[in-house]
């Protein structure tokens, strides 16, 4: 599984009819993530996520994978998102 599959299982619902529905609503998580991802914590962690697709990429016979870095992305986010996201809310 590549860094786009995992992004892409992260940020879809796989609801048609739920994505239609929304079209015009604009989700405050969503938002709120684009923003904590341009902190440089977030970007640090994503560029140290996309270094270590490319190196496991390039390999053809690996047992590394990018978990830990996933991980560290993922945490650094998530932990931005938990302080802003709930000021957001109606």
């Amino acid at each position: 599984i590549g860094l786009e599959d995992e992004r892409k299982m992260l940020t879809e619902s796989g609801d048609p009819k739920e994505e239609e529905e929304e079209e015009g609503e604009l989700d405050p998580l969503t938002t709120v993530r684009e923003q904590c991802q341009q902190l440089e914590k977030c970007v640090k962690a994503q560029e140290w996520l996309e270094f270590c697709d490319e190196r496991v990429s390039s390999q053809s016979h690996t047992e590394e994978d990018c978990t830990e870095e996933l991980f560290d992305f993922l945490h650094a986010t998530d932990h931005c998102v938990a302080h802003k996201l709930f000021n957001n809310l109606k």
